[in-house]
């Protein structure tokens, strides 16, 4: 069963000032944030050093070869660094991050001429062959921005969108850009229906919460993501204004870029290695135009390791929790959901559910493969087994299945386009329902040590512990 719920560590607490320089001093300060002071190539040496360190450290590159600034990667190790971002547990992410998407809260507004981004202009005939760009794999298409929040209004609601889009740099100031489904998508395509350009920032270098709120899910168009970013600190987000075409961003971001995506162009973009951890193909993609950038003083660059843990925790907690608030509103004893690391944060689906009525948690699973269009595999599990702890999920597959009872098999479903063993977008879908049925609980009630006097284990602990 899950703990209950309680406040974080405070020696682990992340700064009231929430922005990039913040995240990684509270990085350097717990000993998470390697160093590397010579100089490495963006091809491929970047990417080799992070996916090592994938999981363990977080590093700043102080000298990237043809690069004018440092980078930083890895910022996110794993769920407890999100939950000290977020303030909570690891296990209560998921439900942290709905009360955000539930309750946002206002930004702070901070003049242009006050807002650490706008300190130094990218002026001259230069501007991404200065930022430390990288390629991250053997057969990319070429050297992406990876981190970038994409800052888009929608025309209909003014609601700020973010989101994170692999970017293809193509000469000084085009960047070739994925756009997948989603509000993005149909904020363009409003666009070019009317035949203008669709204004835009770039935002590179914050804090995660940002980063979370930028995956937050697409379906409410009055939804602004920059309210949830709000909604995730201890303060309200400082917002303000790019003077290139009035668009809300970050104020203490590392960087901002302002272009447009110009109407109806599409280039070719891929392959880029993705996050099943092969490629996603080239296609015909949309094009940004980049006007006008600045900087704040001694800025740092970031780049998220495509495949990596930062990649999929920043992706998969906003999943989670929109999972979670879909299954509770037709399934009110759905106690916690997980996508899980090995699924890429994507693919595979963990749920918890109280005890309930036989076929309860076969709808559960139905509702799990229905409403997340890329999970492909999900089981559900009894609140007696902790969904964040691989061990004890396969514990359950061992000793409550029977692939004959509990095994469901969905054929040709939506799924992911990007999963290479999908045809098309097109999957094959499992649930397995890992619940304990009504009539045997008696059989399957789990062993338990209780000792007398309790309150005697933790002496004898610490006596072993320093013996």
């Amino acid at each position: 069963m899950n703990p209950p719920s309680s406040p974080p560590n405070p020696s682990s607490q992340w700064p009231t000032e929430q922005n990039l320089r913040s995240w990684l001093s509270h990085a350097d300060a717990l000993g998470r944030l390697g160093r590397v002071r010579s100089r490495v190539d963006p091809d491929q040496e970047v990417s080799a050093v992070l996916e090592r360190l994938d999981g363990k450290r977080s590093v700043l590159f102080h000298d990237v070869a043809g690069a004018q600034f440092p980078l930083a990667g890895n910022l996110v190790l794993s769920r407890a660094d999100v939950a000290e971002a977020m303030g909570c547990r690891p296990h209560e992410t998921a439900t942290r991050y709905l009360a955000a998407l539930t309750r946002p809260r206002p930004w702070a507004r901070v003049p242009a001429t006050e807002a650490p981004v706008f300190t130094q202009r990218l002026d001259g005939d230069t501007l991404l062959s200065r930022l430390p760009l990288t390629v991250q794999h053997e057969h990319d298409a070429g050297r992406y921005l990876t981190s970038g929040l994409i800052v888009v209004r929608d025309p209909t609601t003014f609601a700020t969108n973010l989101s994170i889009n692999r970017m293809l740099a193509i000469g000084e100031r085009t960047l070739r850009t994925l756009v997948l489904p989603g509000r993005l998508r149909r904020i363009l395509a409003a666009a070019e229906r009317r035949g203008v350009d669709l204004d835009v920032a770039i935002v590179v270098g914050v804090d995660p919460l940002l980063g979370l709120a930028s995956q937050a899910p697409g379906t409410d168009r009055a939804l602004d993501h920059l309210e949830v970013a709000s909604a995730l600190r201890t303060t309200p987000l400082p917002v303000t204004i790019c003077p290139a075409n009035g668009l809300p961003v970050p104020a203490d971001a590392e960087f901002v870029l302002a272009g447009r995506f110009r109407a109806a162009a599409r280039e070719p973009e891929g392959p880029f290695g993705e996050f099943p951890r092969t490629y996603g193909p080239s296609a015909p993609a949309p094009v940004i135009e980049l006007t006008a950038g600045w900087h704040r003083s001694a800025p740092v660059f970031h780049t998220i390791l495509s495949g990596g843990r930062e990649h999929f925790l920043l992706g998969g907690i906003p999943r989670e929790a929109a999972l979670l608030r879909t299954l509770r509103q037709v399934h009110p004893d759905v106690v916690a959901t997980r996508l899980t690391e090995a699924g890429s944060c994507r693919l595979h689906a963990v749920v918890a559910v109280r005890e309930g009525a036989d076929g309860s948690a076969m709808n559960v699973l139905l509702a799990t493969l229905g409403g997340a269009s890329a999970v492909k595999y999900a089981v559900v599990v009894d609140d007696d087994v902790d969904i964040h702890d691989d061990e004890q999920v396969g514990w359950a597959l061992a000793t409550r299945v029977q692939a004959d009872r509990d095994v469901l098999v969905v054929p040709r479903a939506a799924g992911s386009g990007l999963d290479p063993s999908a045809s098309n977008g097109v999957t094959a879908k499992l649930g397995i329902d890992a619940t304990v049925p009504a009539a045997d609980r008696h059989r399957h009630a789990r062993m338990r040590v209780r000792p007398h006097r309790p309150e005697r284990i933790e002496r004898f602990l610490a006596e072993a512990a320093t013996s």
